[in-house]
């Protein structure tokens, strides 16, 4: 195994606990690290098939806690949004839509922190769609398709496992049209496959290993962890942007 595909399994082992844990963020820590390693048009489209993995897992783990109604307005955006997502990969510099990305979440974290939100708001057609379609434009352009639902899910109140439940079945199918839009537009090299044989396994395995603490996790503290990822997440995007 060369370095790189170590990366990958390490990487995504990492990745696959945080989602597993928290049901965004995956992407988040692996995609940076392998990133170093890995031409990022190749990494871009790893995540997305790792993606499937990880969400898979954590929709399998907890699908009867799933809010199927409030997937309708997501997936409405959604469709759209991840058909966007592939023009800007191709014609877009990444820079430009991941700077733009880490500001907006970084608003909303602090917005959150300053109060305006300290009540739960509702669920509705409009947010959901609007989270689903901006998560639809990023998983596809820079694989970063759950601070938006995230964001989303964290205003709306849900607990824990109704979040992680809700978001893996939206994950798992988004990426899904992700990675048919992704093979038709000739992404997957035979490099792309081959560390995606190494990081299934390891992002699996990851995703199930998080599995005990997630039945322990309150719903104050879960909300703190939620608003430290996306804030994480927009640091990270600001900060690649400037790369």
């Amino acid at each position: 195994m060369d370095v790189p595909a170590l990366v990958v399994v390490l990487a995504w082992f990492a990745g696959g606990f945080v989602s597993g844990a928290s049901g965004i963020g995956g992407a988040m820590i692996a995609l940076p690290v392998a990133a170093l390693f890995i031409p990022i048009q190749d990494v871009i489209a790893l995540s997305c098939i790792l993606n499937i993995a990880m969400d898979g897992m954590i929709a399998a783990l907890h699908f009867r806690h799933c809010k199927v109604r409030a997937l309708y307005p997501m997936f409405a955006g959604a469709i759209p949004g991840s058909i966007i997502g592939l023009f800007i990969l191709q014609m877009v510099p990444g820079s430009m839509l991941q700077g733009l990305t880490g500001l907006l979440l970084l608003a909303f974290v602090l917005w959150q922190r300053k109060g305006s939100f300290s009540q739960p708001g509702r669920e509705s057609w409009l947010a959901g769609g609007m989270a689903g379609f901006a998560s639809g434009v990023l998983g596809s352009a820079i694989s970063f398709d759950g601070p938006p639902v995230g964001a989303y899910g964290l205003y709306a109140g849900w607990a824990p496992r109704t979040f992680l439940g809700t978001l893996g079945v939206f994950f798992v199918i988004r990426a899904s049209l992700t990675c048919v839009l992704q093979a038709g537009a000739g992404l997957y090299t035979p490099e792309v496959l081959r560390y995606a044989a190494y990081g299934l396994p390891a992002t699996m395995l990851g995703t199930l290993c998080a599995f005990p603490f997630v039945k322990r996790i309150d719903p104050a503290p879960f909300r703190n962890v939620l608003q430290g990822i996306i804030a994480i997440a927009a640091l990270v995007c600001i900060w690649r942007a400037w790369l």
